[in-house]
């Protein structure tokens, strides 16, 4: 019995020392060799090799695009650096509530959680309605002033 030799491009995808470790993980996870990702893509073999293992490689958009969808993931989540900068994750920015304010806030909807409503004479529901609408007026437009938008 005799068995034919594998050449290099129908072994398994190594894992690079340096490249990109994310696509390496993907094309693994899809049971896939860089040959069979090439044929996919209609590339050379050696073109795969090279944005596996070469640092900073990148392919074309519509590439990169071909390879995340026959891999089932995203650019991305390949390439990191491929966002654009509008798209990053960004921290949500902070707005700085006066104590004043906030206690205020709370103090009104105290008021309205602990109404009976049962009981209440419609002009306590109105004043306190009145007062937790005038404090999430505040918080709200001390949000607009501070430029965060939902």
């Amino acid at each position: 019995m005799t068995i034919a030799p594998e050449t290099p491009l129908n072994l398994p995808a190594p894992t690079p020392v340096e490249g990109n470790l994310r696509l390496a993980a993907a094309i693994v996870e899809a049971d896939l060799t860089y040959a069979e990702l090439a044929e996919q893509l209609q590339v050379d073999p050696k073109t795969v090799e090279r944005w596996v293992n070469e640092p900073g490689r990148r392919p074309y958009a519509r590439h990169a695009h071909a390879v995340a969808r026959a891999l089932g993931t995203t650019v991305w989540d390949l390439w990191p650096a491929m966002r654009p900068k509008e798209l990053a994750p960004q921290a949500p920015a902070v707005v700085p509530v006066p104590p004043v304010l906030l206690a205020a806030a709370r103090d009104a909807l105290s008021r309205v959680e602990n109404l009976d409503l049962g009981t209440a004479s419609p002009t306590a529901m109105a004043m306190h309605l009145g007062s937790l609408s005038a404090a999430l007026r505040t918080v709200l437009d001390l949000v607009d002033v501070s430029g965060v938008t939902g």
